[in-house]
């Protein structure tokens, strides 16, 4: 036998059979993956399971190490588990099915896992390893959290084990008993977030999404306020929350940006914290309002809820609910008189109507199911007042629409809930802005051009002919054709259009065939009807200079 060969042996069994150090010594975290509620899991047994993991640099041993669930406990048997390796527990009747997994250590008697929590702890000689109090909330998904997907943990080398370190997995198998968690991430550090926090003359007392315990550092770590107030000058616990004391009063009602750095959690210091504090006015029926709804998208799309700022102040959003479903778990102000369109893909939306405004459009977790056919939106403030309710049916559309699919209804005006299809000539829909059936109270229609001659030329000035329209009410089908000075149609820009109120269309000098229109004069006619039969017509003249058409 080669030496090298000895060499690797010697050292092998000297491995295995030098003593093992205490686990919590060598070791930020044993439990790596929990299967509490395996019914409808997609692939895997159907059998509950724990997933330990070995973040040392050494192999250990089990022997003697406990396991507690809530209030019952057993002892682990031993088990060698060699450094970044993973080993499954699970009941008997299991053990067969989840050995292709990898792992497997069998549990003489397995204490079932709640679905909604627990308490999971090992311990060995009395030192506590690792432990978690989960709840189903940790998944962050309402659909997981009913069975059939495993909860991860993102990052093992962080030692706190709370729901900012855990999520469902996104396994299409359900899970990942054996190997790498899907959403696992070693330079992942949680950021905590605001929960609550009140404003009293020249203190603060706020309360973060994790706890204070968690925190090893908090009067050494930096607390200043923007607006030239400056650092805290006293830092203090007080029932639960982080009580901070500057050298000048505050004024409730202006927004401030308060940033924290050099905090620690577990030992781990955390990026500098930027939250915003702002002493939310009261909020009553009528200040926000549900303003647009899409409830049945394009294909491949997605629904969205628009809401409008009706107050006088600004409103933060956090904790603000449709139906159940949470708006924001973070701090997001809306302006007065501003517009914020919720939902699940932004990018969707933006790709599907390209007027879109994207700051004002806010990605949430999940919207409540809006059936295609009729519903109902529900607004609730964090203080769960109902600021509004809106019934909607596929029947509000307009009688011109021939087919509803990506049009969105919109509210005619704030203070009563009418609503209209959007026009079509805006894309369906408005989600950021104005909505193209706002009340305009305007005595009769309108149809102008923005000038009476222009030039498409390419050099930035008056390139094209802007028609703009303003109609009483949102009903109205739209046609607008470009005739020649010899009543020759050139050019069709809108042919049977929903228009709602008030919009812009443009023309570019160019015919139907996409060449340039040769300068000249020219008739824009514009069409207007209702489905009741009302129908006007206008007929504005207008010069074409400059055209690059080549004589």
């Amino acid at each position: 036998m080669r030496p090298s060969v000895k060499l690797y042996l010697f050292s092998l069994i000297l491995a295995f059979t030098l003593p093992y150090q205490v686990l919590a010594q060598n070791t930020t975290s044993l439990i790596n993956e929990l299967m509490i509620n395996p019914n409808n899991a997609a692939a895997l047994p159907p059998f509950e399971y724990i997933e330990l993991y070995n973040n040392a640099s050494s192999v250990i041993d089990l022997k003697d190490v406990e396991i507690h669930i809530n209030n019952n406990q057993q002892t682990l048997p031993s088990y060698k588990l060699a450094p970044k390796q993973y080993l499954i527990l699970c009941q008997e009747a299991a053990a067969s099915q989840f050995s292709r997994y990898g792992n497997v250590v069998v549990l003489s008697r397995w204490f079932a896992l709640s679905n909604t929590s627990a308490t999971i702890k090992l311990t060995q000689n009395g030192v506590t390893i690792d432990e978690i109090s989960y709840r189903d909330s940790w998944y962050n998904s309402s659909s997981k959290r009913n069975g059939g997907w495993s909860l991860e943990r993102i990052n093992p080398n962080w030692s706190c084990n709370i729901n900012l370190n855990w999520s469902a997995t996104n396994s299409l198998s359900g899970g990942t008993p054996g190997k790498n968690n899907t959403i696992l991430d070693n330079q992942y550090i949680p950021q905590p977030q605001m929960d609550t926090y009140k404003i009293f003359q020249n203190r603060v007392e706020l309360k973060l999404t994790l706890a204070n315990t968690y925190f090893s550092n908090l009067e050494e770590a930096t607390f200043s306020l923007d607006e030239e107030i400056g650092e805290a000058n006293k830092v203090e616990i007080v029932n639960e929350h982080i009580a901070l004391s500057f050298a000048k009063n505050l004024d409730p009602q202006k927004l401030y940006t308060l940033k924290i750095t050099g905090l620690k959690t577990c030992n781990l210091e955390l990026p500098t914290l930027e939250i915003k504090l702002f002493q939310q006015e009261d909020i009553k029926a009528g200040d926000l309002i549900i303003n647009e709804i899409l409830f049945n998208p394009k294909e491949g799309g997605v629904d969205f809820v628009e809401l409008y700022n009706t107050s006088l102040f600004p409103i933060n959003l956090q904790n603000f609910r449709l139906g159940n479903r949470t708006i924001s778990n973070a701090f997001h102000l809306l302006e007065a008189n501003d517009y914020i369109a919720i939902t699940t893909n932004k990018k969707i939306i933006q790709q599907h109507y390209p007027r879109a405004v994207a700051e004002n459009i806010l990605e949430t977790g999940s919207l409540p199911p809006y059936t295609n056919q009729q519903g109902i939106v529900t607004l609730y403030s964090d203080q769960n007042i109902l600021l509004d309710s809106i019934y909607y049916a596929a029947t509000m559309h307009s009688d011109h629409l021939i087919d509803a699919k990506g049009i969105s209804l919109e509210r005619i005006r704030a203070d009563k809930n009418i609503f209209h299809s959007a026009s079509t000539i805006h894309g369906g829909a408005t989600p950021g802005y104005q909505n193209s059936v706002a009340d305009i109270a305007i005595p009769q229609n309108k149809i102008t051009l923005s000038s009476k001659t222009f030039s498409p030329n390419g050099d930035g000035i008056e390139d094209e002919l802007e028609i703009n329209y303003e109609l009483i009410n949102p009903n109205y089908i739209i046609a607008v054709e470009i005739y020649n000075e010899k009543g020759q149609l050139v050019r069709k820009i809108a042919h049977q259009n929903l228009a709602g109120t008030h919009g812009k269309l443009t023309w570019d000098g160019k015919n139907n065939s996409g060449n340039p229109c040769p300068k000249g004069h020219y008739i824009c006619f514009t069409q207007i009807f209702n489905h009741e039969g009302k129908t006007q017509n206008f007929k504005q003249p207008f010069v074409l200079i400059n055209s690059l058409t080549r004589h």
